[in-house]
């Protein structure tokens, strides 16, 4: 390489350094921790990471996909605030409700707000990194799915006998009644 690629190229690169330091950034995620069933616990968390270098400040997010009259409340929160957040750290709150009826539910973004610097009086809106949709299984559903499966169970080890069982009485035959190929 020639002296202006690499004086060019440490400009680039030095430059890009120094511009893209850009204070607290945050991912935030919503995650189902089980698979939805009608009748039973279904806990969500919410976890916000602060992948930047410097602190968030004012972080709080609300989430309403779990809040109507098809989901039960049982415990923690589907929303959070906190004062502020420390560069590559994490924090997270939990939230458990109770599907009522099966069927496909839409779950939207849920936006988080915070600001990159304590005096900066401009928010940044980020949204959580979640699902389109969430299909409730009924518990009939559930159960068939997985359930121990008796009978399938059964016809497969009959049919594995029966797979092991022949060639050997056949080999158990031949080693009775011959001997070197000669019967005896």
């Amino acid at each position: 390489m020639n002296f202006k690629t690499v004086i060019s190229l440490f400009l680039v690169l030095f430059v890009t350094f120094v511009y893209c330091d850009n204070g607290a950034e945050l991912l935030f995620h919503k995650k189902i921790v089980e698979g939805p069933v009608v009748g039973r616990e279904l806990p969500i968390q919410f976890i916000i990471y602060n992948v930047g270098s410097e602190p968030a400040y004012d972080i709080s997010f609300i989430d309403n996909d779990f809040s109507n009259a098809e989901f039960e409340f049982v415990s923690g929160s589907s929303e959070g605030k906190w004062d502020t957040l420390a560069p590559n750290s994490q924090v997270q709150t939990n939230l458990t409700v109770i599907p009522k009826k099966s069927g496909i539910y839409s779950l939207t973004s849920t936006v988080l707000n915070y600001r990159k610097t304590q005096t900066s009086s401009e928010f940044t809106v980020s949204s959580a990194a979640s699902y389109s949709g969430m299909y409730v299984e009924s518990q009939a559903d559930y159960e068939k799915r997985t359930s121990l499966l008796i009978k399938e169970w059964i016809t497969f080890f009959v049919l594995c006998a029966g797979a092991i069982a022949l060639p050997y009485s056949i080999s158990t035959y031949y080693k009775k009644n011959y001997e070197n190929g000669i019967k005896k």
